[in-house]
């Protein structure tokens, strides 16, 4: 009976550690929490806040916690390498003070640590891409955009604010309908904005056949982008850069290097059909991409931190700025002796 309680107590203890994380992951999953480096702000933070104040008593109770805990966050998400690249960068550091060390508080501060610094890069990167971007935007250009971005918001205000005459033509993207939140942002911003269908976008965007608007460039975020330089972006995003690409209309991807995925991980992510929509026949398959991907050949440009780059050259770019992203990611010891 003792025995089976301190099983009990254990689980229980394990269960208590990961409750704050098992949030963040719900909120990521239900999309209460948004945009992709919003999601690997709170996400890092999770994990250095409960790092920190949680109590290890000894290196295989701490390694379980980090590995259950990073599954947990990474399956809410699959589509952010931003995520999955801090976690090699958190391994690295860890697995190089282990070779040192094996207090238990040493390790937990040299975790929190590489959160503090992964996070304040995210933030140097954040400051410094619209000031290089607003630069290739010309006054008097029709900017096509797709799925909301802060990022791809702050750069058309800062051209704006630059006294650029620009007119930004966005979807809703359906079915959650995030761009209605920056067309109020530019809105807002003063910057002049039309909103289109998300089935009429790739049309719209075409400037040979029967064009409305001639667009001059087209402007999207990344999610996630492969070594090869094909970018992951919310479903639609393939479409639009074919369309562009048919029409010779420059496609830009405002991205950061931190969100390369390295390793091959990332999925197209597929929703519940239920999203879109709730009273469906009980025999009716719905297949919800949420995500598609745009081929390397289908982009002109990659805005980053760094500078604009070709996607051929994406390589070069990591291993010169963020070389520790191509070390094969360890994985946590779950069953340290």
């Amino acid at each position: 009976m003792a025995k089976y309680q301190n099983i009990t107590k254990n689980i229980n203890d394990d269960l208590l550690k990961l409750n704050n994380v098992f949030e963040i992951a719900k909120d990521i999953k239900s999309i209460s929490i948004q945009w992709a480096t919003n999601i690997a702000r709170e996400w890092i933070k999770i994990l250095w806040i409960e790092i920190s104040k949680q109590k290890f008593w000894s290196l295989k109770e701490l390694e379980k916690f980090l590995f259950t805990a990073s599954s947990m966050l990474s399956q809410a998400r699959e589509t952010e390498p931003m995520l999955f690249n801090w976690l090699t960068y958190c391994k690295q550091k860890y697995y190089e003070r282990l070779k040192k060390t094996n207090n238990i508080k040493t390790l937990q501060d040299t975790i929190s640590k590489a959160a503090k610094d992964y996070v304040e890069e995210i933030q140097k990167e954040e400051k410094i891409r619209p000031i290089i971007w607003e630069k290739t935007i010309k006054s008097k250009y029709n900017i096509m955009t797709h799925c909301h971005s802060w990022s791809v918001i702050k750069i058309l205000t800062t051209a704006w604010s630059n006294w650029k005459e620009i007119h930004v033509y966005n979807t809703e993207t359906r079915p959650l309908y995030q761009w209605r939140k920056t067309s109020n942002d530019l809105v807002n911003a003063w910057v002049p904005n039309t909103m289109i269908t998300d089935s009429s976008a790739p049309f719209f965007t075409d400037n040979i056949h029967e064009s409305h608007v001639n667009i001059d460039m087209v402007i999207i975020w990344s999610d996630a982008i492969k070594l090869n330089g094909s970018v992951y972006n919310k479903i639609w995003s393939f479409s639009i850069a074919l369309a562009a690409r048919h029409s010779k209309i420059p496609v830009y991807i405002v991205w950061s290097l931190l969100k390369i995925d390295t390793e091959n991980t990332v999925k197209i992510e597929v929703r519940d059909g239920k999203e879109l929509r709730p009273d469906r026949p009980q025999w009716l398959e719905i297949i919800n991409y949420a995500f598609d991907m745009v081929p390397a050949k289908f982009i002109t440009w990659i805005i980053t931190e760094f500078g604009i780059i070709k996607p051929k050259d994406l390589k070069k770019a990591i291993k010169k700025h963020y070389p520790r992203m191509l070390t094969k990611s360890k994985n946590w010891q779950k069953n340290r002796n």
